[in-house]
């Protein structure tokens, strides 16, 4: 429920202040154009995203 709160409060700022989200949208865009641009700073994030679930399904083997 909390998370509805929040966006319905993100919906009702964007209609009172509609500059707001051409302002947001002007900084957002070209951050994530140079952040598409850097294939190394991309495979470095999805590494780390990947390192918790090895972690969690990381069986050791077992010696007989």
């Amino acid at each position: 429920m909390k998370k509805l709160a929040w966006i319905l409060a993100a919906l009702v700022l964007l209609l009172l202040f509609p500059s707001l989200g051409t302002a947001i949208a002007d900084v957002i865009v070209p951050v994530l154009n140079w952040v598409a641009g850097q294939p190394l700073l991309i495979g470095f994030a999805l590494g780390l995203a990947a390192v918790p679930h090895l972690r969690r399904t990381h069986q050791p083997a077992k010696h007989a």
